[in-house]
């Protein structure tokens, strides 16, 4: 019979009460001395205690033996726990009942088992396998029973303290991940990031923005803010206010890198808390390359308009240039002629004088000319230097100012205009040279360069010639850098303001382009771009002073009468007889009827354009029908005609350019009409 002894339990009972609550605070350790100290007072080979959570049902908390855990593991465990979890109240499971049978297959006899429940919540179990012996069983059920409540309550608290544990555990991972998180952010940011208190001193910032100003971080928190700030911007204090008043801002801003050079920022920033302080953050990124790119194509937009302005007077100055060439040939070349026959000296010296002022008003109209519509430089493959370095020297005789040349051996050739590009190289060291009235230097270099796809805003990628004229002059004012190529723009009292804008022509015309750096009180830089030519130069032809003798009949045609009598003069005084047309029809028809008459002409002189009438373009193609031979020629106002550029591929001999003296029609006759055998 079961001893029910009610001391023995009530000491069985005091016992595990007074271990128990001992152990409270460590229910891990609690359940671990429950396990041992039963297996001690009770004859029994396995203590368990389980509890259940969401994820395990019947999860092992502590078992003694320690070395008996392995049995947790047995599928017929687990089946017996299943059945077992189902029982409500305290019991004795002989190997008779069906639930005993599945511990008598793993040689597992009678044993306990003990919901633990905390109110009508099941927490756990406590299982006694294998009593040794029944006798008291009774007694210890009671006992068990007895002490149930409380080894549930703190089964339940260790399954909470457990859960809050997790939870903790887990916030202060995901916590610390994501510090690092916001760390590697703050480190690793291209941008700069720094934090300000309310009183405007940094209080942490990121290696993107120390690196960006050229300051270590301690240093940048040393220096503070508003000693960065370029004066003019906004106050930082003001800044800071409007921040703290709850406004998000967006702006740029200037600061000084610890170099001295100026960094453009585009900067946003906003009021935050951390805890019960208030820190503004601010993110600033570098926006240089931006600013650069913006200012490209301003500078292209310019050129643009600049280029349209260009064409539109190029419209009205070639007109004007045409006709006021027609008008000054007569009166340039009658004072010629009048020079060569005056015996006077007195005489001759007016007319000299007179010659020479003519000479700047040719100059002027070709000025002009370089803006005509549909014009382009007579190009000749050839070396800019020593060209250039001539020009610059002609351009500076007298002056108190010299020249630096820095050339090289190796310099590339170009197909460019010789006058025209003489022009460019005369006004711009001109310029030169007025920006530095106190004299100076002035550093003329020029280089081989090779540019790649959009590296020039104006120019295509390839091989160009760099040239750039570099003054220490007065420098020219930012404001004005984007007018200084418009026509008539100057600054100067007696400019006429057609030097720059004609070296921008000039250069345009010849797939190049000219740009301008320029600091006030530092001087500027010119650089004209030509582009660069593997061909060979060509050998230039020397002139002669040989006058020209020719006897036979000169045919000319031009609508203007004052130049039909200067050139026939002229060609008389030569040996020709003249006979003058004023269009291309008649021309043709006199030419024909000579012809057919075998009268010789001994060559032709044909104005390009014939207003309302057949100029010389349409006018040779039909006598070079009737004779592919004669030698003919063309003259013309607009010096950068296609035409007067390439007169043997519209059927000339060759071009002279409208007003000309009697002497370059003499060069041009010697070299064409008398040529060697």
């Amino acid at each position: 019979m079961i001893n029910t002894d009610k001391q023995a339990s009530q000491l069985l009972v005091s016992d595990l009460a007074e271990n128990i609550l001992r152990y409270s605070d460590n229910p891990g350790d609690c359940a671990t001395y429950i396990t041992a100290q039963i297996r001690e007072l009770i004859g029994v080979r396995i203590v368990a205690i389980t509890t259940e959570d969401e994820l395990v049902e019947n999860k092992l908390v502590a078992i003694c033996p320690p070395r008996k855990e392995t049995i947790w593991k047995l599928p017929e465990i687990h089946q017996f726990l299943s059945i077992a979890s189902t029982y409500g109240t305290p019991c004795i499971i002989d190997t008779n009942s069906d639930i005993g049978t599945i511990l008598s297959s793993i040689d597992i006899g009678a044993s306990f088992i003990v919901p633990l429940k905390v109110g009508e919540q099941r927490v756990g179990m406590l299982v006694l396998f294998d009593l040794l012996d029944l006798k008291g069983a009774t007694t210890i059920l009671d006992a068990l029973t007895r002490i149930a409540p409380i080894l549930a309550l703190i089964l339940k608290n260790s399954i909470l303290y457990k859960n809050m544990e997790n939870m903790v555990e887990a916030r202060t991972i995901q916590l610390a991940k994501s510090e690092q998180l916001f760390r590697a952010l703050f480190e690793q940011a291209n941008d700069g990031i720094f934090f300000l208190d309310t009183h405007g001193e940094v209080v942490s910032a990121n290696e993107a923005f120390a690196r960006s100003h050229g300051y270590t971080v301690e240093e940048m928190k040393q220096l503070g803010i508003e000693k960065l700030d370029v004066e003019g911007n906004a106050p930082v204090p003001e800044r800071i206010r409007r921040i703290m008043a709850g406004e998000a801002l967006s702006f740029e801003v200037k600061h000084f890198h610890k170099d001295g050079h100026i960094i453009p920022l585009d900067v946003t920033a906003n009021l935050i808390s951390i805890g019960d302080e208030q820190l503004i953050i601010a993110i600033h990124r570098d926006i240089t390359e931006r600013k650069q790119a913006e200012e490209e194509h301003l500078k292209y937009e310019n050129q643009l308009q600049l280029n349209s302005k260009l064409e539109s007077l190029g419209v009205l100055a070639g007109g004007i240039a045409h006709d006021f060439n027609n008008l000054m040939g007569g009166i340039f070349g009658y004072i010629d002629m009048a020079s060569e026959e005056s015996k006077e000296a007195k005489v001759t010296s007016y007319l000299s004088k007179a010659m020479n002022t003519i000479d700047r008003a040719r100059a002027l109209t070709l000025q002009l000319l370089t803006f005509a519509k549909g014009g382009a430089p007579i190009q000749q493959i050839g070396n800019l230097f020593p060209f250039v370095q001539e020009t610059v020297q002609f351009a500076l005789s007298g002056a108190n100012v010299s020249c630096h040349v820095d050339v090289p051996q190796d310099l590339w050739a170009c197909n460019f205009d010789k006058n025209q590009i003489g022009q460019v190289i005369d006004n711009l060291i001109i310029n030169a040279q007025q920006a530095m009235p106190v004299g100076g230097t002035i550093e003329l270099t020029a280089r081989n360069i090779t540019l790649a796809e959009k590296e020039h805003p104006m120019l295509a990628n390839g091989n160009y010639v760099k040239i750039s004229v570099k003054d220490t002059g007065v420098g020219i004012p930012q404001e004005l850098i984007s007018k200084i190529f418009d026509p008539f723009f100057t600054t100067k009292a007696k400019g006429h303001g057609l030097g720059l804008a004609t070296c921008y022509s000039i250069v345009k015309r010849h797939d190049g382009c000219i740009d301008v750096e320029s600091e006030p009180g530092k001087g500027s830089t010119f650089k004209v771009y030509l582009p660069a030519t593997t061909e060979s130069a060509s050998s230039e032809i020397k002139k002669t002073d040989k006058t020209h003798k020719g006897s036979g009949t000169f045919l000319i045609m031009d609508d203007e009468e004052v130049m039909r009598d200067t050139i026939g003069d002229m060609l008389e005084t030569l040996g020709y007889s003249v006979v003058s047309k004023e269009n291309g029809k008649d021309a043709i028809d006199f030419f024909a009827t000579e012809t057919k008459a075998n009268r010789k002409i001994s060559g032709i002189i044909f104005d390009l354009t014939i207003p309302g009438g057949m100029g010389g373009k349409a006018a040779i193609e039909e006598i070079r029908k009737l004779n592919k031979d004669i030698p003919a020629f063309v003259a013309s106002g607009y010096a950068d005609d296609p035409v007067m550029k390439k007169p043997t591929e519209h059927g000339f001999t060759a071009s002279i350019c409208k007003p000309f003296r009697k002497s370059e029609l003499s060069e041009m006759l010697n070299k064409y009409m008398n040529p060697k055998k």
